[in-house]
C-alpha cells in the first residue's frame, strides 16, 4: 500500500478515510473500507475514469453517488418477504466494517466484509465478501468480487454486482458509443436511461468468449471492459443533469436474489471479475 497521501479532492479529516495504491506510470486505485468498501477513484495514465459526488461520499446517512459501489448480496431492489431487511443493492455498500487485506504488493489491494449480527438480520447466511483490485503490467485495472460460503450445511444465494459511475458531461451522453452486442439498443434508448430508468442487456461474453464492452466516452476516451460471464447482465443508467453514466455488471436482473440466484455450496466460493483498459484517451 502506498504510504504517500493520495491526491483525492473528496478526502478530508472529517470524511471517510481513503486508501490508494499506485504505480509510477500514473495508474491508481483508491477505495474506502469505511464507506462500504467503495472504489472512489480509478486512474489510468493519470486519467480519472470515475465520477464522484463529494457530498454523498461524506454524508454517511445517504448512498454514495459515484465511484464503484459494491452491490451484495443483491443488485437492484428486493420485492419479497424472503429478505425483508435487505435494501436496494444490498448491505455491503452501507457497511463501515470492511477489513483491509494483507499487503500483496504496491499494485494490489484487498478488503473483505464478514458476517455479523447486522448482516444476518438482513441476509441469514454466513458469507464473506472479498474485493481484490490489481493494476496490471498492461496498464489495465482489474476488480474481482468473491463471495465465500462459510455455512456447513446450506447453500447461499447471491445475485451480486458492481456499480461503476464513469465520467461524462451530461450534454454528451447522447454521443456515448456502446460498441458491443446490444449497444445499438442502449444508444437508441438514451432518453430512457439518461433520465433515471435503467436499461438492461445481456453480457455479450456469455455467448462469445472473446467479447468485450467497448464504451466510447467523450470526456475520457475508449474504455475496453472485459466482464466475466458470471455477470450475465449489463445495466446502463444515469440521472438528468449529472455528469456520469453507470455501466453495471450484475449477475441477474433486479429481483434475481429471490427469483433466480446463483447458489454457492457450503464451503465453496463464487467469484466474478472485470478488467478495464483505456484506449484512445480523450
Amino acid at each position: 500500500m502506498s504510504q504517500d497521501k493520495p491526491h483525492n479532492p473528496f478526502e478530508s479529516s472529517s470524511g471517510p478515510k481513503i486508501e490508494t495504491i499506485r504505480t509510477p506510470e500514473g495508474h491508481e486505485i483508491s477505495f474506502s473500507p469505511e464507506r462500504g468498501g467503495i472504489i472512489t477513484s480509478l486512474k489510468i495514465g493519470g486519467k480519472e475514469l470515475l465520477y464522484m459526488d463529494e457530498t454523498t461520499f461524506k454524508d454517511t446517512s445517504v448512498s454514495v453517488k459515484g465511484g464503484i459501489p459494491i452491490m451484495f448480496p443483491n443488485a437492484g431492489p428486493i420485492k419479497s418477504s424472503d429478505f425483508p431487511g435487505l435494501k436496494q443493492h444490498g448491505y455491503a455498500r452501507l457497511s463501515s466494517v470492511w477489513e483491509m487485506g494483507s499487503a500483496e504488493g504496491d499494485n494490489v489491494f484487498s478488503e473483505s466484509l464478514k458476517t455479523n449480527d447486522d448482516t444476518r438480520r438482513a441476509y441469514p447466511y454466513n458469507v464473506e465478501l472479498r474485493i481484490r483490485g490489481e493494476i496490471g503490467k498492461d496498464s489495465s485495472i482489474s476488480l474481482r468480487q468473491e463471495a465465500i460460503n462459510h455455512e456447513s450445511d446450506k447453500e447461499a444465494p447471491v445475485a451480486m454486482g458492481l456499480h461503476p459511475y464513469f465520467r461524462v458531461p451530461s450534454d454528451e451522453k447522447k454521443n456515448i458509443k456502446f460498441d458491443f452486442a446490444g449497444g445499438d439498443m442502449i444508444e437508441a434508448a438514451v432518453d430512457q436511461w439518461a433520465n433515471g430508468d435503467f436499461i438492461s442487456v445481456d453480457n455479450p461474453k456469455v455467448n462469445d468468449p472473446d467479447a468485450v464492452l467497448r464504451v466510447v466516452l467523450p470526456s475520457v476516451g475508449t474504455l475496453v471492459i472485459d466482464v466475466s460471464t458470471e455477470y450475465k447482465k449489463i445495466w446502463v443508467w444515469s440521472l438528468p443533469d449529472k455528469d456520469f453514466v453507470c455501466v453495471e455488471p450484475v449477475m441477474r436482473e433486479a429481483g434475481g436474489l429471490v427469483d433466480d440466484p446463483e447458489k454457492i455450496a457450503p464451503g465453496e466460493a463464487l467469484s466474478a471479475k472485470i478488467n478495464i483498459r483505456l484506449e484512445n484517451s480523450a
